[in-house]
């Protein structure tokens, strides 16, 4: 099956992926709630079962340790975390724990999505999350790595019967920088702020109480602006990820994300410094030519 096939699915039906590389953190203990709000961007003071809310955990500085979703249980939460990010993460959130009553686990789960606008219809009434992480609608299932081979096959059998199917790490990849959505590792990471990779809008709170890193990031937020800019780019050709991009001969910015769209050429994520990047601005990826399509950082509806 071709990668714009594949990246179709999860944009007009349903695509189903396992998610090799995510894992899975329980936080539980009497004092759980409270202790994971003063350590994430996102609000979970109150209980919501069945909820998922995106946060990021961040460093004093506002800057970037992980990525993660909180799928809350009640009594207990749990974290769908990149595993690049993930034992980083569990390094620093144990130092936080003093006398708190929490207890955290890394868990032997196998994390399964399915996105795009039929994925709940796909799921039907096996339990699952609502995470939507390419724009279009979707949901995460968790299951025991015993039985993730038989339960990624009835998902794709539910899938195709809807127009959809398995996607492979090419169509998924293809989907995401088509949509614009930033990831762990590749287009942000412990340098960035959330800012920069347009993530305030999904995934920080400015109502709720404090936090790590929370003074770093309202003030970037309400008071200054982000040094760079998350962009979307069309290249004339192909550029390896990690090139420098530049403006009329200086360098103001680095290409992250690359990807040969079968459909638009090469189109690629990267930052620009704040001011050159305007969409429709002219950029060199080394040698290559290209244009900024669209600013990432700005609230998800203003990118629809």
């Amino acid at each position: 099956m071709s990668t714009a096939i594949e990246a179709g699915w999860l944009v007009e039906s349903v695509g189903v992926r396992h998610l090799e590389s995510w894992g899975v953190i329980r936080v539980q203990g009497e004092d759980a709630r409270s202790w994971l709000n003063g350590q994430i961007t996102n609000d979970v003071a109150e209980p919501a079962p069945g909820e998922a809310k995106r946060a990021l955990c961040t460093t004093h500085k506002g800057r970037i340790i992980a990525d993660l979703w909180v799928l809350d249980e009640g009594r207990s939460m749990l974290l769908l975390v990149p595993l690049e990010a993930l034992e980083g993460l569990l390094s620093t959130l144990e130092r936080f724990i003093v006398m708190e009553d929490v207890e955290l686990t890394r868990l032997g789960l196998a994390v399964l999505s399915a996105q795009g606008p039929r994925a709940l219809e796909t799921l039907g009434d096996r339990a699952g999350w609502r995470v939507d992480r390419l724009g279009r609608g979707g949901v995460d299932r968790l299951v025991p790595l015993a039985s993730l081979e038989g339960e990624l096959d009835a998902l794709r059998r539910e899938a195709e019967a809807r127009g959809g199917g398995l996607v492979s790490a090419e169509g998924w990849e293809l989907a995401r920088i088509r949509a614009g959505r930033a990831a762990y590792g590749r287009d942000f990471d412990i340098e960035t702020y959330p800012a920069e990779a347009g993530l305030v809008d999904e995934a920080v709170s400015f109502d709720k109480g404090c936090y790590v890193g929370q003074e770093a990031v309202g003030k970037l937020q309400h008071r200054g602006k982000a040094p760079r800019r998350l962009v979307h780019l069309a290249l004339d050709g192909w550029a390896e990820p990690g090139t420098p991009l530049s403006v009329e001969g200086t360098r103001l910015g680095e290409l992250r994300s690359c990807v040969r769209d079968p459909e638009a050429g090469v189109i690629a994520l990267g930052y620009l410094r704040r001011a050159q990047a305007e969409p429709g601005v002219r950029v060199r990826a080394g040698e290559v030519e290209g244009r900024v399509l669209a600013l990432l950082d700005e609230p998800l509806a203003a990118r629809r």
